[in-house]
Formats: structure tokens, C-alpha cells, sequence
């Protein structure tokens, strides 16, 4: 069981016995600002004093630590339920991410060129999944620190479409494969590029907007990252403009590595010292 469900078990319990925070702490021996800590959500309790909390109310120790260790792999890549501590984390995995995704942006071009030739043999084939493949994981992970920068300053709109982005651009890597390993006909081909302009103008709309929305949290560079998202959500719906979305990914790319990099820098280095997001 993660935080903050965790949390409020904790706190359901204990007024289910009709106890006081400091009736608890006199039965297990741990500090009143820890447990009050630990029921809101704000840190995650350490193993032993798990077992003492949980013995103290009657919960199964065991159980609760096999729900924690069971959190699905979805869970654990989309940072839900995360805690204060692991979002940093997870922050500083995505801007070194976003480096690796714009370097490997670069290779991605020239396996989009394999695509013009055609049927292409086994080894081509190998290339381009292997780097299809690579440039979704480093995007994964890259978007990451969007969904955590939004769970921090309570930004919906950044968490949301950054979601959406990760899930649509699976499905996009994905048809891509497929019509490298099956080759379809072209005019399916361009209809499902055509269709996935679309719905990638429509998301990035929103996480533009999202991004606008850090300004008073970020400063400026968040509205530069929110126009450079805005204009590339705009030349994916006009769809014939869609390779020069491709062009303004470079310095948009940049500008949100920037922006991660300094939402890090920005966190404290103990989740003791507590973190102070502004409402977006």
C-alpha cells in the first residue's frame, strides 16, 4: 500500500477505535509530527515503524507490505501515488531522458527515411524497431517529469495531457512498426498519419496551456515552452504541415529539458524539508 492511501487507511483505523493522534502515539512510541506526517500523505513511513503502527491498530503487517510491493508496473512508470521524495526522482531521471530523446530524435529521422524505400530486409527492419523502440522509452521516461511536475503544483491540465501523450504516442511507435514488419497499403498508411496529426494537435493544445500555466510557478521559460507547444499543436492540425511540427520539436524539446531540469534544482534534496508548490 503506497502513500497517500496509506495515509488515510491509518487515519480510518485509528478513528474506527475511537483514538486521538497522541492516544496512537502513546501506544506505539512514535512522535505525533511523524504520524501526523505519515496519515497526510507526506512520507512514507520506514519499515519498523510500519510494523509498530500497523501492530498497534490490529492491520496486518505483512499484507500491507505485500500491497506495496505488488503496485503495478503502470503505477510505478506514471508515478502514481508517488511520493514527494521519489517526484524528485523521477524529475531528474526525465531531463537526463530528454537529452537521450533528442539525440535519438535525430536517429529516428533517418530510419524515417527507410520508410521511402520501401520493403526493406531483415537487418533494416531490426534498426528500425530497435530505435523506434528506444526513442518511445526515452520519451516515456521524458514525459515522466511532466506528470510529476503537474502532481507538484497541482498543474491537471500538464499531468493530464502528458498522460495522454505517452498513451498516443505508444500507439503511434506501434502502427509504425507494424507497417515496417506488414507494410499495409498507402492509403490506409496515410489515413491513421493523418488521423494521428489530428489527435496529437488536439493533446498538444492542452499541454500547451498546461505549460502557460507554470509561468508563476517557473517563470517565463514555461510560456516559451507553452507557445513552442501551441505552434507545434497548430502545424499537426493543419496535417500538411505537420513535418514542420517535427522542426519546432528541437528547440521545444530544449526549452522543456531546461524547464525540468530547474523544477530539480529547485526541490529540496531532504523530503524533510517539505516541498511548496504554487497552485496553478
Amino acid at each position: 500500500m503506497k502513500q497517500p492511501e496509506l495515509g488515510r487507511r491509518i487515519t480510518e483505523l485509528r478513528k474506527e477505535q475511537n483514538l486521538t493522534q497522541e492516544d496512537l502515539v502513546e501506544k506505539c512510541n512514535v512522535n505525533v509530527r511523524t504520524l501526523q506526517r505519515i496519515e497526510s500523505g507526506e512520507v512514507t513511513p520506514r519499515p519498523s515503524t510500519l510494523r509498530i503502527i500497523t501492530e498497534a491498530l490490529g492491520m496486518d503487517y505483512k499484507k500491507v507490505v505485500e500491497e506495496e510491493n505488488n503496485q503495478t508496473l503502470i503505477q510505478s512508470l506514471l508515478v502514481i501515488n508517488a511520493s514527494k521524495k521519489q517526484l524528485k526522482s523521477v524529475i531528474q531521471i526525465a531531463w537526463i531522458a530528454g537529452l537521450i530523446y533528442f539525440a535519438l530524435g535525430l536517429v529516428e529521422a533517418s530510419t524515417d527515411y527507410l520508410l521511402l524505400e520501401g520493403n526493406l530486409d531483415i537487418t533494416k527492419q531490426i534498426f528500425f524497431v530497435a530505435v523506434k523502440l528506444s526513442v518511445y522509452v526515452s520519451y516515456l521516461f521524458f514525459m515522466r517529469g511532466f506528470i510529476a511536475v503537474g502532481k507538484i503544483y497541482n498543474n491537471y491540465l500538464l499531468k493530464i495531457s502528458s498522460y495522454l501523450m505517452v498513451f498516443t504516442f505508444a500507439i503511434y511507435i506501434g502502427f509504425d512498426i507494424y507497417y515496417v514488419i506488414w507494410n499495409i497499403g498507402e492509403e490506409l498508411f496515410l489515413f491513421i498519419q493523418s488521423a494521428s496529426a489530428l489527435v496529437f494537435g488536439a493533446i498538444g493544445i492542452i499541454l500547451g496551456v498546461g505549460f502557460v500555466r507554470l509561468k508563476q510557478s517557473i517563470g517565463t521559460i514555461a510560456v516559451a515552452a507553452g507557445a513552442f507547444e501551441l505552434i507545434i499543436a497548430f502545424f499537426f492540425l493543419t496535417i500538411v504541415g505537420s513535418f514542420l511540427s517535427m522542426l519546432m520539436l528541437i528547440p521545444a524539446v530544449i526549452v522543456e529539458v531546461i524547464i525540468l531540469y530547474k523544477v530539480y534544482e529547485s526541490l529540496p534534496h531532504q523530503e524533510s524539508d517539505g516541498l511548496k508548490p504554487s497552485d496553478s
